[in-house]
């Protein structure tokens, strides 16, 4: 192995993911978007870097990947319309690569697949969320994939603002 790159390490192994097999080794105190998992891949090789998920870099983090997907987003819409079912599946992949990590960091952890795709210690996550990943991953060439990822990053969003909101009550 090169020691400017790292293997996929088994903590992010599951189905598609990650869509990069080897990460770089990078050292930063600024998040990175890409690849996805890049921060975690390094923190599982106890690497020394930002780590995206702690408390004092979440709510920023999350906001940049939020922003990433509605870029992407719009990309999607257009592979939908033109029936481009090999571009959407990339992008979709992609898109829940973005859910994931806004998941885990919203969450103030590091992105972890090695036992299905939500961990059970996850507290803030949309209603029924295994049930509608599943369904994302049979069918990430379709429509309807598209439109029900695009559903439960607004419902992170939205529990996202309310994270905040309580985090700011309990500041004062």
């Amino acid at each position: 192995m090169d020691n400017h790159q790292l293997d996929a390490p088994i903590e992010l192994l599951y189905g598609p993911f990650p869509v990069v097999k080897k990460f770089p080794y990078i050292v930063t105190d600024c998040l990175v978007l890409t690849p996805a998992f890049l921060h975690e891949a390094n923190y599982y090789h106890n690497k020394e870097g930002y780590q995206p998920w702690n408390t004092a870099n979440f709510s920023e983090c999350v906001k940049l990947v939020l922003e990433k997907w509605k870029q992407l987003k719009q990309e999607l819409q257009s592979f939908a319309e033109e029936r481009d079912t090999i571009r959407l599946q990339q992008g979709l992949t992609i898109g829940m690569e973005y859910f994931l990590e806004c998941l885990y960091w919203l969450n103030e952890k590091p992105v972890v697949l090695r036992d299905g795709l939500v961990d059970s210690s996850l507290e803030i996550k949309p209603f029924n969320l295994e049930d509608r990943l599943q369904f994302i991953l049979k069918r990430l060439n379709g429509y309807h994939s598209y439109k029900q990822l695009d559903e439960l990053f607004k419902e992170l969003e939205k529990q996202h603002a309310i994270k905040l909101i309580r985090l700011n009550r309990k500041s004062k």
